[in-house]
């Protein structure tokens, strides 16, 4: 053989390794780009998870819930009724709706007046002045205002 087919022979090797590398080259980057785009899709559902999860917690935040109940009897015909906030969120303008605070029930008077705020975690106390032989079974609404919404309202038994 002489030196010009070598040569022939060497650059016809060379230039098919170079094409099938080529090929390969694609094939992988086609691959790596589908796995890249798979990859976005799943963070992009995680991301939007998140966002939903923070917002959420954020609406969370701006709620105010609460928890009524009657403390232990004091004696006197006065018996002391507790509004706690046990969301996170403050609570204003929080104001006595409908209730069955009446004189046929045997209440002579409650004391609860419009609460300008509440913090969560936080108490107010009213005190409701009763006769002998009052009904033990109430029902009170409550109406407040919060981040989230003005004029809440909710329903709740008390007994005495």
């Amino acid at each position: 053989m002489d030196a010009k087919t070598v040569s022939y022979i060497a650059l016809s090797i060379s230039s098919v390794s170079a094409i099938s590398a080529f090929f390969v080259f694609l094939r992988y980057d086609r691959r790596l780009k589908k796995q890249a785009s798979e990859l976005n899709e799943k963070l992009e559902i995680i991301y939007d998870s998140q966002i939903r999860k923070i917002e959420q917690e954020k609406t969370i935040q701006d709620t105010a819930t609460f928890l009524v109940k009657s403390l232990p009897y004091n004696g006197r015909g006065k018996h002391t009724i507790r509004i706690s906030n046990i969301g996170k969120g403050k609570a204003t303008n929080i104001r006595l709706g409908e209730n069955t605070f009446t004189n046929a029930n045997g209440v002579i008077s409650c004391s609860l007046q419009i609460i300008n705020g509440l913090e969560p975690k936080g108490n107010a106390d009213f005190t409701l002045l009763t006769i002998d032989g009052v009904k033990q079974n109430f029902t009170m609404t409550l109406i407040w205002d919060d981040k989230k919404n003005k004029d809440n309202s909710k329903e709740f038994p008390i007994n005495l």
